[in-house]
């Protein structure tokens, strides 16, 4: 959404949900064209033409807007992802190796939002915001999981005890991702594209290792690992020209 700045847009009377979405959409707008620190509360409500008050109904602080676009984003991605799992055909690891697909995928297509994310996460003191967004994130994805997993329990492809505890447990996989995915991106600026890329690929593969043995399945079954998704997103989320020189390259090596 394209937002005027500095230009006072005309209020309007809106229904609270739209109100809520036109803050959101102007927060989104201006915090990925100036940066999550320099954008205040008051820019918001200028840029979308809210009064103080309809601010304030929806939201308390600045960090609830960050929360509010990570969840609509997480949302984006499960519709994706759930669309992907709906046309897969077969047991309930296909669907999950699908869902997994359809996520990933979101995330190489949209690397603009992912590294404004990944920019404001990566600055010393952030570490409240970074658990607000995954508790956010987390409450969106682990009931899709846990219907997953429960399908896989039903039809005999997964051996688990409890199937939410094992979708709160796969989700919370993603926790330690954050350093992981800031060296990678470091790695990358370096102009390192092949080392950052296989080092990504390296965690992935762990935690697919990982869900493997929680869901009870042979190793490599969730496919969590996505060497050129991995190669694409880390050409995105890197602000630099080094990477963007070598993202047609054919990849080279492999980390064994």
């Amino acid at each position: 959404m394209e937002v005027k700045i500095g230009v006072k847009a005309a209020r309007k009377r809106l229904a609270p949900e739209d109100r809520r979405e036109a803050i959101l959409n102007a927060a989104q707008a201006l915090f990925m064209e100036r940066g999550w620190d320099t954008v205040t509360i008051a820019d918001v409500l200028e840029a979308a033409g809210i009064s103080k008050g309809g601010f304030y109904h929806h939201f308390t602080a600045k960090a609830d807007l960050l929360t509010g676009i990570v969840v609509r984003m997480t949302q984006q991605v499960i519709i994706l992802a759930e669309t992907a799992c709906r046309d897969a055909s077969g047991d309930a690891l296909a669907k999950l190796n699908a869902f997994i697909a359809g996520s990933v995928r979101w995330k190489v297509e949209n690397t603009a939002e992912m590294r404004f994310f990944t920019d404001v996460l990566a600055k010393p003191g952030n570490d409240i915001l970074y658990r607000r967004i995954f508790e956010a994130t987390a409450g969106a994805v682990v009931p899709v999981l846990e219907d997953l997993v429960a399908e896989g329990i039903t039809d005999g492809t997964f051996d688990v005890a409890d199937a939410r505890l094992t979708a709160e447990v796969i989700v919370g996989l993603s926790h330690g991702r954050r350093q992981v995915l800031e060296d990678a991106v470091a790695i990358a600026a370096s102009g390192d594209l092949d080392r950052a890329a296989r080092y990504l690929d390296h965690r992935m593969q762990a935690e697919g290792t990982i869900c493997d043995r929680l869901l009870g399945l042979p190793q490599g079954s969730v496919l969590l690992s996505s060497p050129k998704d991995h190669r694409r997103m880390l050409v995105g989320l890197t602000p630099s020209n080094n990477a963007n020189e070598q993202a047609d390259a054919p990849p080279q090596g492999s980390m064994t």
